[in-house]
């Protein structure tokens, strides 16, 4: 009988803990879906308390506080962040400086277009234009569309030209880029361009001109839209407070939901996640570190102002923790600022503008060839031993899903993911439970 009634609340033990997992789980991804806008600023703050960690313990171990060592380490973090917020807003153009940028864009462009193709000055093409012209032409036309601007954005660039130089707009080197870009895509388009007074300063009304200064946006819009980007990212700093100060509650928590023949096989695989995503993030951390420092210096020797050299070692650095399609966003990062810059001050005698989409493509590879032959098998070493198809499937899930920070933490969650299955799998065997 009393063998019954146990095999009967086994039973019912099971199904209730079955059915809680289930709602549980459920429920964690509901919240995560529904609060995804602040899993990026939680990551963020969660992964530099984890990789401050060690860093407490040494100046405990030195003497210093706990409470001096956790002041010191948030300081040093808030620093790290509004270093990063201002040297990024820094570099955000206005609404004038992204009509500025495009019409750049375009106009370089179409200018290495020609020169290569031998399209200048009404010229009918060379030999490559002649082989290569039939296929690349339709994606340059594509290209132009994307980047032109439209009715609407060539109204408001005059304006804020006629606004901001006056009768001297003429003479500015961007206007006339303008300018020929417009011819360019009349001739291009024919019938199908679309606008054609709004080029025109002398044909748009005076009244209309003073009333439509500088398109600023809605104030009121703008500061809600900056609220809440900083509201969202306030959560990081405090995120990596309070996990800096937790002393291993949240681990004895997590523990105690756990049958105590089952503890000592929770705890295995807690440390073997600890210890294989540590290794991970630490390695990575520094050898994004490497390479984003190799992109600065060979590309501040080839000329790039040392600002511009730092954001896009920055963008690169942080781009190379995602397998294979890293270096193509600093590839794109680095030719598109080649495409743009007007002057270079190389420290090389043998660089010059000429061959300058050269040598960002040097640049590239000498960091992809350090960091293949140095940085990954000294730093990172076999931190993560997964199948290229794995990386390749985990890198596009994520961006499905998340986007950018999809693409930039799935690595990371397969590792996670890979180490509970084998360490859980391993100890369950040990214990005979499977």
């Amino acid at each position: 009988m009393k063998r019954e009634i146990g095999k009967s609340r086994l039973k019912r033990r099971i199904w209730v803990y079955s059915v809680a997992s289930v709602l549980g789980l459920a429920l964690a991804f509901s919240l995560l879906w529904a609060l995804r806008e602040l899993l990026l600023p939680s990551i963020v703050g969660a992964l530099g308390a984890y990789l401050c960690r060690p860093i407490l313990n040494r100046l405990k171990r030195m003497g210093m506080s706990n409470l001096w060592s956790i002041v010191l380490l948030f300081a040093g973090f808030f620093l790290v962040i509004l270093l990063a917020t201002m040297q990024l807003k820094s570099v955000i153009p206005d609404q004038k400086g992204k009509l500025e940028l495009r019409v750049r864009i375009q106009y370089k462009l179409t200018e290495q277009y020609n020169d290569l193709m031998g399209l200048k000055n009404g010229a009918k093409g060379n030999l490559v234009f002649e082989m290569f012209g039939g296929e690349v032409q339709p994606f340059m036309d594509k290209l132009n569309n994307m980047i032109m601007l439209s009715p609407d954005e060539r109204r408001d660039f005059v304006r804020l030209y006629v606004y901001a130089y006056g009768n001297q707009m003429v003479d500015q080197k961007y206007f006339e880029y303008f300018l020929r870009n417009v011819d360019h895509d009349k001739r291009r388009l024919g019938k199908q361009y679309v606008g054609e007074q709004e080029t025109n300063p002398e044909k748009i009304p005076p009244k209309e001109l003073l009333l439509r200064q500088p398109n600023q946006g809605n104030p009121d819009n703008m500061l809600a839209r900056v609220g809440n980007v900083i509201s969202l990212w306030l959560a990081s700093p405090f995120v990596f407070l309070f996990l800096l100060i937790d002393e291993g509650e949240i681990k004895k928590n997590l523990v105690t939901l756990v049958p105590n023949r089952y503890f000592e096989m929770v705890l295995t695989v807690i440390d073997n996640v600890d210890q294989s995503i540590g290794k991970y993030l630490r390695g990575t951390l520094i050898e994004c570190s490497l390479v984003g420092l190799t992109f600065v210096v060979c590309l501040f020797l080839i000329g790039i102002e040392f600002r511009w050299a730092m954001v896009i070692g920055i963008v690169a650095g942080i781009a190379n923790a995602i397998p294979f399609l890293g270096p193509a966003i600093g590839l794109v990062v680095g030719l598109g600022y080649t495409l743009v810059v007007e002057q270079f001050s190389p420290l090389l005698p043998f660089v010059d503008a000429h061959n300058m989409i050269f040598w960002v493509l040097a640049t590239v590879a000498i960091a992809q060839g350090l960091d293949n032959a140095v940085f990954q098998p000294v730093v990172l070493g076999s931190a993560v031993s997964l199948h290229p198809l794995v990386v390749v499937i985990g890198v596009m899930g994520g961006s499905i899903l998340l986007g950018f920070a999809g693409m930039l933490f799935a690595i990371p969650a397969i590792v996670v993911s890979k180490v509970i299955v084998t360490t859980l799998f391993k100890e369950m065997k040990a214990y005979r439970i499977i």
